[in-house]
């Protein structure tokens, strides 16, 4: 199944949400971009006004900016997918929101996947702009962005459902594990295992709590040899999250 990039933007009253096994509020002016699989039970307050975009993943990259900050920003999103704007900022990006869904209903057939790009493209300009004066992003080398930048393509096809181990990513990647570990922790501040567990531990509670799944299904799909082996890994990774 096609994994979809779901963005929230809330401009009046408030709605509430299920997102990691967490329970959030969204109010006016914060906005949130997160895999529409993570979240669930969206309940909007009668006064809630609310831009929703569902996105396909595999088309995020192309909108990205073509730079390390592109790849830091994604990674941020992914780290603080609920923020706050105000003032200018808002109406820019509500401007962009609309501007999305505008062109997804009114240019003809042959030309909207292009111009939604276009549009999806000018909404991430202004999202990490606006996330960049909210959370510090460190620099990375073009090189290093890049291998950081399909790792994490990877892992959102849903490759963790079958690999968890950074030797396989590495090998992938064309790099050593180590190497691959110096990157990670250069351009997101965080390990290569981080976010395989990052991915994991995400679609494990998602599954459980939504989707109607016993803990022994779960585990089958996520291919983990035993429910010894599934056990020990929600003991061990679950409780960091």
């Amino acid at each position: 199944m096609q994994q979809q990039i779901l963005h929230l933007l809330c401009t009046a009253g408030s709605c509430r949400l299920h997102f990691s096994g967490h329970e959030h509020e969204l109010t006016s002016g914060c906005c949130m971009i997160a895999m529409a699989s993570h979240v669930g039970n969206i309940l909007p307050s009668q006064d809630c006004q609310l831009y929703q975009l569902l996105f396909p993943a595999e088309q995020q990259a192309s909108c990205m900016p073509h730079s390390s900050y592109g790849v830091c920003g994604w990674l941020h999103l992914f780290m603080h997918p609920i923020f706050e704007l105000k003032d200018d900022t808002l109406a820019v990006i509500e401007h962009d929101f609309r501007d999305v869904a505008f062109r997804s209903e009114h240019t003809p057939e042959a030309y909207r996947e292009e111009a939604v790009l276009q549009g999806m493209r000018a909404l991430y300009l202004d999202v990490m702009n606006a996330h960049a004066s909210l959370f510090e992003h460190e620099e990375a080398t073009l090189r290093s962005a890049d291998i950081m930048s399909r790792f994490i393509r990877m892992l959102e096809s849903g490759t963790y459902r079958q690999y968890r181990t950074v030797a396989y990513y590495a090998q992938e990647l064309c790099v050593t594990p180590k190497h691959l570990h110096k990157i990670s922790t250069q351009v997101s501040g965080r390990t290569p295992s981080y976010w395989i567990q990052q991915f994991t531990m995400m679609e494990i509670k998602h599954l459980l709590m939504h989707g109607k799944f016993t803990a022994k299904e779960v585990a089958a799909k996520l291919n983990f040899e035993n429910m010894s082996h599934f056990s020990r890994y929600i003991g061990q990774f679950g409780k960091n999250r």
